[in-house]
This record gives structure tokens, sequence and C-alpha cells, in this order.
């Protein structure tokens, strides 16, 4: 039971992860980008690239990695945001959800169809502590989420262009007039959530290997964690994608691995006929 528990953690330490980038461009724009899970299958195959293909060390292949999925998001942000601002929010949506098809039919193009293996920095070791097993990697998923959740948190709070995101989302023409940069605002929140979907692929491609296909799910998971915990909160993304995580695994353990992914959308229908604006939402009108 504890050892189905936590690794019900590390997965939802991964949903929660991967909602973290979905929000930092939900919070810029009020966009919901449904190609974030695409994102993270790049960053996985990037690792893959650098780490296996190339033989570069860990510490470097990351820093490599971090840097090309920036440049990729200010690349999504022209393609499929730009030409669009002041367009219905719908066609914005289509656009991330068709570009997030393009990128994964690349990348099948590519690498081909099978998954690949992707190392960990701590290799196959592992802590046990009594009955319970865990893998140094699943430790370092939860140390890197936590720095990321507070690391975000900190930049949209308490630095001036944090301030300056949460201000263009708020009312983008407001902001030119007192002198905000909005398009290099925007580019930023862009970088920062397609650098935080590669850091969720490095994080997971260990565990689940790289799949041209995993972002599809896993993109989709992270839409429910920000719809349970409330779009906009990065500590109910968290607790969301935490709960889900233990949740789903619970349910796959106990019931059937079949009902895996229906619970998380059954959950997440419940949570919009009870309470739409979700853990730690607002109540107020939203488009996503």
């Amino acid at each position: 039971m504890l050892q189905l528990v936590i690794n019900g953690l590390a997965m939802g330490a991964i949903y929660a992860l991967i909602a973290l980038g979905l929000l930092q461009i939900f919070n810029a724009v009020r966009i919901v980008n449904f190609a974030q899970g695409q994102l993270l299958m790049l960053g996985a195959f990037l690792g893959f690239t650098t780490m296996t293909q190339m033989a570069l060390p860990i510490w470097l292949s990351y820093l490599i990695t971090f840097a090309a999925m920036a440049i990729i998001g200010v690349i999504f942000m022209l393609v499929a945001y730009y030409p669009l601002r002041g367009k219905p929010f719908y066609l914005v949506i289509l656009t991330t959800i068709a570009v997030g098809i393009v990128l994964e039919n690349l990348v099948l193009i590519f690498f081909g169809p099978l998954p690949q293996s992707v190392p960990s920095p701590f290799g196959e070791a592992q802590v046990q502590f009594g009955s319970v097993v865990i893998s140094r990697h699943v430790l370092f998923i939860f140390a890197a989420t936590a720095v990321l959740l507070a690391g975000q948190w900190w930049f949209m709070n308490r630095t001036r262009f944090g301030r300056m995101i949460r201000a263009t989302a708020l009312d983008m023409d407001m902001a030119r007039l007192v002198g905000i940069r909005v398009r290099s605002t925007v580019a930023v929140a862009f970088m920062l959530g397609a650098m935080l979907a590669g850091a969720a692929g490095l994080l997971v491609a260990p565990l689940f290997l790289a799949d041209p296909t995993m972002g599809g799910a896993l993109g989709l998971k992270a839409f429910v964690v920000a719809v349970i915990g409330g779009f906009g909160s990065l500590y109910g993304a968290v607790l969301a994608g935490l709960l889900l995580g233990v949740v789903e695994t619970l349910a796959a353990g106990f019931i059937s691995s079949d009902f895996r992914d229906v619970i998380s959308f059954v959950i997440m229908v419940g949570f919009l006929f009870v309470r739409p604006q979700g853990l730690f939402g607002e109540k107020q009108s939203e488009r996503v």
C-alpha cells in the first residue's frame, strides 16, 4: 500500500510539473496550450540525443536541453500565438493542438516509432525505507518539482518581470499604455513554459522511456490537474497533481489499470459540476 502511494506521488509530481508549464503560459496570455505534452516529448528526445547519441555529460545535456527549449518556446509563440493575437481564443487553442500534432509527427519521422532510453543522473540506484523501495531518480523528481515550484512562485510574485507578466495577462492594452513591452513579456512566458516542459521530459523519460506519442496523454493529464487545482494556481496544480497520481496508482493497483485514465477524467468532470473553479481557483469567468 505505502509503495503504491510513493509511486503515485512520483507520477503526481510529473503531472504537477507539466501543469506548471501549462499555467506559466496561461497566466501570461489566458490561453491553454494543448501542445504542452508535445513540448515535454521534445525535451525527452533532446535529452536522448545529447546524452545517448552525442554522449555528452548529463549536466551539459540538461543545459543544452533547457537552452533549446527556450528557443523552441519563442518559435512556438511566433507560430501558434502571435499571428492570432486578438482573434477568438478558440482559434489559438486549435492552433496549439495542430502544432502539437506536427511536432509529434516530426519526431516520428526523425527518430522512428520505437521508444528510446534516456539515462538518469542517478542510474538505477535505490533507497530503501523499511519495506518501501524508492529510486534516487524518484527522489530527484520530488526535489526538482519543489525547487521549480518555489522558483516559479518567486519569479511571478517577487520579481518585476513576473509582475509584468501578470499585468499583461490582466489587460494587455493597459500594460502597453504603462510602458510594458508586451511582446517581450509574452515571449519570456512561453520560454519558461517550454523550459518547464523540457524539465518534465528529462525527468519522466528515465522512468517511461522517450516515446513520440508520450506527449498526448501527459498533456491531457496536465490539463486535468490544472482544472482540479484551479487555473492560475501554482499550489493548486501541485496538490492536484499529487492527489491525482496517488488516486490513479491506487485504482490501478486495487481495481484495474484499465480504469486509470477513466478515473482521472471522472474526477475532473466531478469538479466541474461541484467546484468548477477548482481547489484554489477564484469564482470568475475564464477563457479555458
